[in-house]
């Protein structure tokens, strides 16, 4: 073979490329190197199975998603694929033709080669940026601008290492967020730009049960005079308590986070396992993240004096109707209750049909399509108390649970009487017996949602 047919383009190369590009060692086969072949394309085809076994088990493969150390493997096997196809590719080429960047057939198979690197980097990212997440909404992190701050071992309750009894009487314990029912209080925070206040002016308890289901509380934010969980009584708005704990250790040696579970939990006569907190921001965020949400409005909201999650004055609007509201429009539908007919009370049903319908939309599962968005939103704004190990095993339960049916609490008269101190300041004076009496009842028997008041 003379020189210039030695140099001449060969297409065959870039085309052995292209066939190990989508199946490693099927280049290697082409050109008639068959144990190569097999050396590079059984771990491929053995990969491969995993993965379609992987995929056949739904729901199990997403709650293990979040599991770091599962995260952790895919990021490392991940890349070691890459590595692997890459040398699949480039020996194909190689074998048919020495790679030069002067022939156009070198530049196909480098173009294959920057898609198989995109391919494998963009998994990885999302592996990474999952794990961050998850960290940052743990245990301990930092999310939502240190809402909650560093959580408090709740040993550290009693003198002698032991957490002190509850003074009253709780239902028969079962495994938390495993098997068993599992509670997390919901609290949406008054913190955004030119608000600061760390305010709980939203207060839900969720409790989920794999076995029938779920339910849903929601706390008045004006309630005053609520058992601490330890012999005391918080004669302050509930809503200030978390501000106010996790400023004054002395008085509250807890911390915000656990001193609110526990004055929330002697309130419903419940265990509260977890809190989740997020600001205003962080929920538009969110919403938007998932796609928004489909809404149904049964009575008209018209609040000319609503205030946006920057502090406008810019009213709330809107008729009933089947919706599909943004971001801005349902943070605007779950937190105005200045309008006519509308309270504290009709605010927290539309707070949590709310809550329903995000729940609804993340088990439809087309928010992975903007999983970027969603993981910084709740990267920034959204914090709990909940460990990091534990989150698969929660996610799990949650999807095991049957959530096409919610039921809903609404705590309002007569289980709340309104009254005023002295100084004129509005309160809500809960009837304790009949709270727990009610919350007893909606989490053992099919009770429903409240309805509305008149």
């Amino acid at each position: 073979m003379n020189q210039a047919a030695a140099s001449r383009p060969d297409p065959r190369a870039p085309l052995a490329a292209f066939f190990s590009f989508v199946l490693p060692g099927l280049g290697q086969a082409y050109n008639r190197q068959f144990r190569l072949a097999l050396l590079l394309g059984l771990p491929a085809a053995i990969l491969g199975w995993l993965v379609i076994a992987a995929a056949g088990r739904g729901s199990n493969v997403l709650t293990q998603l979040l599991d770091v150390r599962v995260l952790w493997a895919i990021v490392v096997l991940n890349l070691a694929f890459l590595a692997w196809r890459a040398v699949a590719i480039y020996q194909a080429h190689a074998a048919r033709e020495a790679p030069s960047w002067r022939q156009w057939t070198t530049w196909i198979t480098a173009g294959l080669l920057a898609v198989t690197l995109a391919m494998h980097l963009i998994p990885a990212w999302y592996a990474t940026a999952t794990i961050d997440t998850l960290a940052a909404v743990g245990l301990g992190g930092g999310g939502a601008g240190g809402i909650l701050g560093t959580p408090k071992d709740v040993l550290e309750a009693g003198p002698s290492g032991t957490p002190k009894p509850a003074p009253w009487e709780e239902p028969e314990a079962t495994p938390v967020g495993l098997t068993g029912r599992f509670t997390v209080l919901l609290v949406g925070v008054d913190l955004g730009p030119g608000r600061g206040t760390y305010n709980t002016d939203t207060m839900m308890v969720a409790t989920i049960d794999p076995r029938s289901g779920a339910s849903l509380i929601s706390i008045p934010r004006d309630t005053f005079g609520t058992p601490l969980g330890d012999g005391r009584i918080y004669n302050a708005k509930l809503n200030s308590l978390l501000a106010y704990a996790r400023l004054d250790g002395g008085t509250y040696p807890l911390g915000g986070p656990e001193t609110i579970k526990a004055a929330v939990g002697a309130l419903l006569g419940i265990q509260i396992d977890y809190i989740g907190a997020v600001d205003f921001l962080g929920f538009t965020s969110a919403v938007d993240a998932v796609g928004g949400v489909d809404i149904t409005v049964t009575r008209p909201v018209h609040d000319f004096g609503y205030r946006d999650e920057y502090n406008n004055l810019v009213g709330f609007h809107i008729e009933p109707g089947t919706y599909h509201m943004n971001g801005y429009t349902a943070l605007a539908f779950a937190r105005s209750r200045k309008g006519a007919g509308d309270n504290d009370y009709t605010r927290a049903d539309r707070q949590q049909q709310v809550i329903a319908a995000m729940v609804n939309k993340m088990k439809a599962g087309a928010w992975l399509l903007n999983l970027p968005s969603l993981l910084q939103a709740i990267g920034d704004s959204v914090a709990t108390d909940i460990p990091v190990e534990l989150m698969p095993h929660i996610a799990h339960a949650l999807l095991d649970a049957d959530l096409s049916k919610i039921d809903r609490l609404v705590i309002q008269p007569p289980l709340v009487q309104s009254g005023f101190l002295t100084d004129g300041t509005y309160i809500l004076t809960p009837d304790i017996p009949g709270i727990r009496a009610a919350v007893h009842h909606l989490v053992t028997v099919d009770a429903g949602p409240t309805p509305p008041p008149d």
